[in-house]
């Protein structure tokens, strides 16, 4: 090859075969790009925002999208947490602190809300009053504790008696609400029978000794139209008074 001899070189495209062999080429190049763009999330599943596809949103959309969803996950963590702490608080605000039942605030508003929806029960609804009468005795012999025994051991008793829709609350002390739903005087009579003979027949067993366990009860039928106070008034005269008195408006 002689090196002094000037030689043209032909344009690019002049070349045979150059043309056809760029455009191979650059329709590799473009295929190449689109497919890393639509990788992002997955290849086997598209990503679905207000409509549009995964494949559809540029590379930044989704890197914000997916940082977002980062920050989200700890913040419904959150959320169920303090749902959580909610209900907690709400169960410890309603409940007894010894005793399985609702707290004295808690039964006055079942009560209440009872006798606003009265109309709809046929026979009326009946409160009732369970006193440990030998609470204090207990107490004097036994100790604070021992009470508390017993008067965690009357409210498993009643519960095995009364039925299913009734409830059980405390009224502070040693005194125990029952609301019964069914609340004719026939009721009545058979839940307060059957309570101070289930009371009699099962003693409080305290460390080893048995120590009988004495109630007394009273009660009064609602009426619409009256107040939870009235109907707690009512069933206090009537366990002082041992006889039903109805709770007239």
């Amino acid at each position: 090859m002689d090196v002094n001899k000037t030689t043209s070189i032909p344009p690019k495209g002049d070349a045979p075969g150059r043309k056809d062999e760029r455009q191979h080429h650059g329709s590799d190049e473009g295929e190449d790009t689109t497919d890393k763009n639509s990788r992002s999330w997955g290849d086997d599943s598209a990503v679905a925002l207000a409509g549009l596809a995964g494949e559809e949103l540029s590379l930044e959309t989704r890197r914000i999208l997916e940082a977002m969803a980062a920050q989200i996950e700890p913040m419904r963590l959150e959320v169920e947490q303090a749902k959580a702490r909610e209900a907690r608080y709400h169960e410890l605000a309603i409940r007894h602190p010894i005793l399985a039942v609702p707290n004295r605030r808690e039964f006055e508003r079942e009560l209440q809300y009872v006798i606003d929806h009265l109309e709809g029960l046929s026979p009326s609804a009946a409160l009732m009053i369970v006193n440990l009468a030998n609470a204090e005795e207990l107490r004097g012999q036994l100790g604070r504790q021992a009470v508390d025994a017993a008067m965690a051991h009357v409210v498993a008793l009643i519960d095995e008696i009364i039925a299913p829709t009734d409830e059980q609350g405390s009224l502070c002390g040693h005194d125990l609400g029952v609301i019964l739903l069914n609340g004719d005087a026939e009721t009545i009579a058979l839940r307060t029978e059957s309570i101070q003979r289930r009371v009699r027949n099962n003693p409080l067993n305290w460390r080893g000794k048995t120590h009988l366990l004495k109630v007394r009860t009273g009660a009064a039928i609602m009426s619409t139209g009256s107040r939870a106070i009235d109907a707690l008034q009512a069933a206090d005269n009537n366990l002082i008074n041992s006889a039903i008195s109805p709770l007239r408006r």
